[in-house]
């Protein structure tokens, strides 16, 4: 499956005193999945907002709040090879609060250090209905997500001036606590659980210039019972 996306966002420091940021943030997202015997599309509008609290002595939290609208189609091939397709859309509304604390292991900011890592996530999508063009009705239930993360980051600073550059892997299991979803094909009811563990790793860079540049990367593969995921994300901060 095939997919990308883009986002956008600010957020503002609310006091000198206080290392408290708040945001927001706008995005879209876009898939192309594949099926058997066809393919679809899948996209995803989304704006949040953020609260990120970042302590002198390494410790973060970061709590965010999304709310979203999702458009799917599909078209495959039946049995006699005759097309079939249909698209719906529904709103869909997440959460999440992920908490870390940095131990350097040299001077701060200059040299190895390590990173545990805590991520709760919970998000729902609305049920849809659809309505196929070979006559097939179909109806998705609400689908609820609880997913935990517990991860490690290990990685080297190297501050020089005014600029500073950071280097780092990650790893760490994931687990989908619910994710069981119920489906009615003509009023046939379905079912599907999404349950399961996962194993999350990553390697990630990010350079900031003169204070006010930042760019990152990072590439992301995740792999379980019910994960199997590939990512590539980056982006450009501008601080003023």
């Amino acid at each position: 499956m095939g997919y990308s996306g883009i986002q956008f966002g600010g957020d503002k420091r609310l006091s000198d005193e206080t290392p408290l940021y708040i945001g927001l943030f706008i995005g879209s997202t876009h898939a192309s999945p594949d099926y058997r015997g066809g393919d679809g599309t899948a996209r995803s509008d989304y704006m949040g907002m953020y609260a990120s609290y970042m302590a002198q002595s390494g410790f973060y939290s970061d709590l965010v709040v999304k709310a979203s609208r999702q458009k799917n189609s599909f078209h495959v091939l039946d049995s006699q090879n005759n097309g079939v397709s249909a698209g719906s859309s529904a709103s869909g509304f997440s959460t999440s609060l992920e908490a870390g604390q940095k131990f350097s292991l040299n001077q701060p900011g200059n040299g190895f250090y390590i990173e545990p890592q805590a991520q709760f996530t919970y998000s729902q999508q609305n049920d849809m209905d659809m309505k196929a063009s070979n006559g097939l009705n179909i109806h998705l239930s609400r689908y609820e997500s609880m997913l935990g993360r517990a991860s490690v980051v290990v990685g080297y600073d190297v501050a020089t001036g005014n600029s500073q550059l950071n280097m780092y892997v990650k790893t760490g299991g994931i687990r989908e606590f619910s994710g069981d979803t119920d489906y009615r094909l003509n009023g046939s009811p379905e079912k599907h659980s999404f349950k399961g563990n996962g194993w999350d790793n990553g390697v990630g860079v990010s350079a900031q210039f003169n204070k006010q540049h930042t760019l990152y990367l990072e590439a992301d593969y995740t792999q379980g019972n019910a994960f199997d995921q590939k990512q590539v994300s980056g982006g450009y901060r501008f601080s003023f």
